[in-house]
């Protein structure tokens, strides 16, 4: 009787140790897996969507700059310096799309910026009414007659074939304000995240622990995958399918660049920024690809996979989009295609990793 005591006393004793292991376990994956959230979030912000801010202000100021010495010196060469700093401010523009959430959408700054079609004829009319054409003018029209397209007309003319001796004074006093009203928009938009300004990293990085906007840190993954399948919603069943199925070229999106594609790849490239947070010129930081990694690496293979396979797609369109809504039908087809297989997984199996795992 005494040994057999003794035994299972120790078999109990084992049992107590085994089950304070497996807690033990728990509570440190747990843990882990608490701060990678948390580090996702803070780098979301200070290594994503800060730089991206501020890199589209920057570009923003260039192309003013390059707006005023043109209309101080309106040469061939001067417009085509506007040129080149439109592309570039707008592909950091079309890049960001990809986190389309926050400030951008709630302040307007997107409409503001970035409406689209824009019809030739209320352009004109802008240009030949008595309005002053100020900046506090162009503030208070539509939006589809300020920002990026405005300005693209101005600058590009119909088919690109715009040239300096072609820009009149009433262009001028109108590409003028709305360099400066483009400006003064990405400012907003850079200040609306930036720490020492508007601050609403801070929402993003306290999201579940004193977040006005955001109660838990799930809604804020959630927020970043619902952008992310949007935007793959709307290039690929908008801004491509809307020209496309009109046959109508005066729908794309940049049509006087002819800039669209380069559009749509900017805005796919978006996403794969925001799934593996990086951005041109910023340290890489933790990412919701490295979270869904730990978790489940099929899942983040195929998510990578399609990404790059939707990017890869638009090498298949060869000419303009002006010109490939009518003779490239099926090479479109395929980057829709591709696009839409994409926004399929973000939609259904990345959300719903989201709602699985995140658990705060």
């Amino acid at each position: 009787m005494k040994t057999k005591f003794i035994l299972t006393l120790s078999v109990i004793g084992l049992t107590i140790v085994g089950c304070s292991k497996s807690n033990d376990s728990t509570k440190t994956d747990t843990t882990t897996q608490t701060t990678l959230e948390q580090n996702v979030l803070t780098d979301f912000a200070a290594n994503l969507a800060n730089p991206n801010y501020q890199d589209i202000q920057a570009k923003a100021q260039i192309m003013n700059n390059a707006i005023i010495t043109f209309n101080a010196t309106p040469t061939d060469a001067n417009l085509e310096a506007i040129r080149v700093a439109w592309k570039n401010t707008r592909g950091a523009w079309e890049s960001c799309e990809g986190f389309l959430f926050g400030p951008v959408e709630d302040f307007n700054y997107d409409p503001t910026m970035d409406d689209w079609p824009v019809n030739k004829a209320d352009l004109d009319a802008v240009l030949a009414s008595n309005n002053a054409l100020q900046v506090s003018d162009i503030d208070q029209l539509g939006t589809t007659l300020k920002g990026f397209h405005a300005i693209e007309y101005v600058i590009f003319g119909v088919g690109g074939t715009q040239k300096a001796a072609n820009v009149t004074a009433r262009d001028k006093v109108y590409l003028a304000s709305l360099g400066e009203s483009l400006l003064n928009t990405t400012t907003q938009l850079r200040n609306s995240w930036d720490p020492a300004s508007g601050n609403y990293t801070a929402q993003v990085v306290t999201a579940g622990k004193g977040s006005i906007t955001f109660s838990t840190r799930q809604a804020v993954f959630l927020a970043l995958v619902g952008s992310m399948a949007d935007i793959c919603n709307e290039v690929a069943s908008e801004k491509m399918q809307t020209p496309l199925a009109a046959q109508d070229s005066t729908l794309d999106e940049s049509q006087f660049s002819h800039n669209s594609v380069t559009d749509f790849k900017n805005n796919i490239t978006g996403v794969l920024n925001a799934y593996k947070c990086q951005y041109p010129g910023a340290a890489s930081g933790h990412s919701l690809s490295e979270l869904v990694a730990s978790k489940n690496a099929s899942l983040d293979n195929k998510i990578q996979s399609q990404i790059n396979a939707a990017i890869a797609s638009f090498n298949g369109i060869t000419t303009t989009y002006e010109k490939a809504i009518y003779s490239q039908q099926n090479q479109i087809k395929t980057v829709q295609t591709a696009i839409n297989t994409l926004k399929a997984t973000i939609e259904g199996d990345l959300e719903n990793f989201v709602q699985v795992n995140i658990k705060d």
